[in-house]
């Protein structure tokens, strides 16, 4: 029996290979990865430990507790651009994702500025979930944590995570399934313990919590702009769900793994968040506003302890670690692999050196490293400048699902989306009117992302990004696209598989 299945795995990583040749490249990076490590990862991503151990607070100071709701309109929203990026995934599994698609969709020219988005929402990214690693627990580390001590202790995490990137995809992904897992079981498992003693509690919030229009701290009138900054708390969260397609070339069975791993872990997540946030909301004793903005303890733990004792906070908090280093290991390795794809294709500055695949460990070294001192430079910058670096992650993720979304409508025009043998995920018929609304859903939450005063520095160092990725552009990659010297390979694939159906 085992021999056998041995043999069908074998099988299966050959056809893998085989279509990855198509594609015009060959196969470097190790497959390693299965169903729940793809799902692992992208829920890893997605990380609501995280959101709602730094950003507890944020629905209490924006339009009170009925804020807790707008979870439901944003898993939806965030559903449709997945339902797409999954119709995708099943037809192009390639490394390097929304760049990949967008460049065969359309062409390398569009594709670079899907790559361009991708790759700084990747690479900024981690040293933003380094800093909310560090600011989180920097007060169990010294009494009184400075600056400097925050940063510190960020600078610690990114090189240990760096550090396990860089001896391969397999131990990463070890290490991030216990975490996934501790997330998973800890955060919503504890949660559960605390909704059952509900019953129990005295002095709890009634259910009027969650449905209170009233900030508890001074600010703007609740209107249609704070109901929209306070729906971004969801939709920033709710991202990194694609990396399970970033990752095509490490997965066995791509095309039928990565769409279930990615649409599984939004619905999780967007579920288990507003679920977590609801019971601990109601969990609150007493003053609502003491709690969330008026003490030093972290508010998940001190509501924790208030009703299990000290060491069954200790306990949610020690799950918060596991699971927020974790999300720093998982998105360091969507980084590599989405500025490894477009140093493959000569997309970048010194590709050459960026796409090296280390032969034993079937790892990018290099493009780790880089990812990893893109995050320290950026740890390591002013808190202000830091702080308007990191803004800026959350909208060209969206300018990255904006810009694949619409090249997903330009490929139905065209007739450039390849089609799939019926087993895997696909949306048929229904494909382009979810593409449709999916991107009317992108525009929403890009324009509140930008607009808002709050929200106008991150767009305004958006466009300097953006003029950074034009230069590139126009003064080398144009030339270079027009003769043929850098783009994907095989840009016209059909991918009606001969495996066996």
């Amino acid at each position: 029996m085992s021999e056998d299945l041995n043999e069908n795995t074998s099988l299966d990583e050959d056809s893998d290979v085989k279509e990855l040749e198509r594609f015009g490249y060959k196969q470097q990076l190790h497959r390693t990865m299965g169903s729940y490590t793809s799902f692992s990862l992208a829920f890893s991503m997605i990380t609501i430990t995280t959101t709602i151990f730094t950003l507890f607070a944020q629905p209490f100071q924006t339009i009170g507790g009925a804020a807790i709701w707008l979870w439901i309109p944003a898993t939806v929203g965030v559903l449709l651009i997945g339902l797409v990026y999954s119709h995708l995934s099943a037809r192009l599994p390639v490394t390097g994702y929304a760049y990949q698609w967008s460049s065969r969709l359309v062409s390398p020219h569009f594709g670079w500025f899907t790559g361009w988005n991708a790759m700084l929402a990747t690479f900024i990214g981690s040293a933003g979930i380094a800093v909310a690693f560090a600011t989180v627990f920097a007060p169990d580390f010294w009494s009184n944590p400075s600056h400097q001590d925050v940063e510190l202790l960020a600078a610690i995490a990114i090189i240990l995570a760096t550090a396990v990137n860089v001896v391969s995809i397999k131990v990463a992904s070890r290490v991030n399934n216990v975490g996934a897992t501790f997330e998973l079981v800890g955060t919503i498992g504890l949660s559960m313990a605390l909704a059952v003693g509900l019953f129990f509690f005295r002095h709890h919030q009634g259910l009027s919590i969650l449905t209170t229009i009233k900030p508890t701290i001074k600010g703007s009138p609740v209107n249609l702009t704070t109901i929209g900054i306070a729906l971004l708390l969801p939709v920033y969260t709710l991202a990194g769900w694609e990396g399970s397609a970033d990752l095509a070339e490490e997965t066995r069975d791509p095309r039928a793994v990565a769409p279930k791993a990615m649409l599984r872990s939004i619905v999780v997540s967007g579920v288990a968040a507003f679920f977590v946030y609801a019971v601990f909301a109601l969990a609150i004793k007493g003053s609502v506003s003491a709690t969330v903005n008026e003490t030093s303890a972290n508010p998940l733990v001190s509501i924790f302890a208030s009703r299990f004792g000290t060491f069954m906070g200790d306990l949610l908090q020690f799950v918060a670690f596991v699971a927020i280093f974790s999300a720093l290991i998982a998105n360091i390795a969507v980084a590599t692999r989405t500025g490894f794809s477009l140093a493959r294709d000569d997309m970048i500055p010194a590709s050459k050196f960026w796409r090296n695949v280390n032969a034993k460990t079937g790892t990018p070294i290099a493009t780790v490293l880089l990812v990893g001192l893109v995050a320290l430079i950026v740890n390591l910058l002013s808190a202000g400048l830091a702080a308007r670096v990191t803004a800026i992650v959350a909208v060209v993720v969206y300018l990255t699902y904006g810009s694949s979304l619409l090249a997903v409508l330009i490929g139905i025009k065209n007739g450039s989306i390849p089609e799939a043998p019926k087993r895997y995920f696909g949306l048929k018929d229904s494909l382009k009117p979810i593409t449709v609304v999916a991107i009317l859903w992108s525009v929403i939450v890009i324009l509140y992302m930008t607009l808002p005063a709050v929200n106008q520095v991150g767009g305004e160092y958006t466009v300097y990004a953006e003029i950074i990725g034009f230069i590139w552009y126009f003064a080398l990659l144009r030339g270079r696209l027009n003769r043929g010297e850098a783009g994907p390979k095989n840009l016209s694939v059909d991918m009606e598989s001969d495996r066996s159906l």
